[in-house]
């Protein structure tokens, strides 16, 4: 029984975006649109601005990612202590 609630909140936790998947969309977004448009000086600032965010972003998302996994081991390793990690 564990085991299946466990993979429930597994596959609950892959399938929802997180709040990073939202931000990193929004930001792609404007930066297609900005390059769409005329390149001025004022797009090419913006366009700097959104790549650092973006990689910030990026970068949470990264550790994000690695604290659920880690997570998730360490929940597996619980119920099932005899299995070594890969």
């Amino acid at each position: 029984m564990f085991c299946i609630e466990l993979w429930k909140d597994i596959l609950y936790n892959i399938a929802m975006p997180s709040s990073t998947d939202a931000e990193i969309k929004a930001i792609i977004a404007k930066i297609r649109m900005l390059c769409a448009g005329p390149f001025s000086p004022e797009a090419e600032a913006e366009l700097r601005k959104l790549a650092l965010d973006l990689r910030i972003l990026i970068s949470q998302h990264v550790k994000m990612a690695k604290t659920s996994l880690g997570t998730i081991g360490a929940a597996i390793n619980e119920h099932d202590p005899g299995t070594e990690p890969k």
